[in-house]
């Protein structure tokens, strides 16, 4: 039975020459791979350009029980970004959202909250004018971590504490091990679990700290999600921002 559905396009793979496996995070069924017909020539050849990553699309789907790919039929775009296609830094940082949601949204089930936060997530991401950015990749993160389960515990935070990146909260004492954030970027890391993206600029982030905090997060993924790689896109992010 065909249902009215809404997703969030993470990324697509060319399966042969008709079709691509499209994954799409859905407004009612989490985290769903589709099987996508490409068009070759023709209208609906400009159909092809919604595989950009973080379309947002309006389709009607079809979910079939114990299958591993589901489909999808008139698809359109519904909510066309202004700025992002076209400015080349945010660009850049989309195609790292791409390959940060891939991982962190495995297996992703239903999520109402999420699934709202990623959308007006990334509004604000193409409404938002230069200056104001910088961070958002960084906020973005944490925001996902945090409508997954796994967002650090802000509570016992301390000027000088660490973040202990295996038992997920900061502490003021250094741990035995050396998985942990150092102090001053544990703090601001700190400052931008408490700020909207609004007020991230409060939390200045030099280019190279905001290189080691991406990392320092990728370890944190990777520690509380078992099939969490190390993102390939954070030396692309350190090419484009210099």
């Amino acid at each position: 039975m065909w249902q009215q559905e809404h997703g969030i396009l993470i990324g697509a793979v060319k399966h042969n020459d008709r079709t691509s496996v499209a994954r799409i995070f859905t407004r009612t069924h989490g985290m769903v791979p589709f099987v996508w017909f490409l068009s070759k020539s023709g209208k609906n050849a400009s159909r092809n350009t919604l595989l950009q990553p973080l379309t947002h699309l309006e389709f009607q789907a079809e979910y079939v029980p114990n299958e591993n790919l589901h489909h999808l039929k008139d698809a359109k775009n519904s909510l066309p970004y202004k700025d992002i296609p076209f400015n080349p830094q945010k660009s850049a940082i989309a195609l790292f959202l791409s390959e940060f949601l891939t991982y962190a949204l495995n297996g992703e089930q239903n999520n109402p909250g999420l699934f709202s936060f990623l959308t007006e997530s990334l509004r604000w991401f193409d409404n938002a004018p230069e200056g104001s950015y910088a961070n958002f990749h960084v906020a973005f993160m944490i925001g996902t971590a945090r409508h997954i389960g796994i967002c650090p515990n802000a509570d016992e935070y301390t000027p000088g504490s660490v973040l202990d990146m295996r038992d997920g909260c900061f502490s003021a004492l250094l741990p035995k091990h050396t998985e942990f954030m150092q102090a001053d970027l544990s703090y601001k890391l700190h400052l931008l679990m408490n700020s909207s993206y609004d007020q991230m600029k409060d939390a200045p982030l030099t280019g190279q700290e905001r290189v080691n905090m991406l990392n320092a997060l990728n370890t944190y993924f990777r520690l509380h999600i078992p099939s969490f790689p190390v993102l390939k896109s954070i030396e692309v992010l350190e090419t484009v921002f210099g």
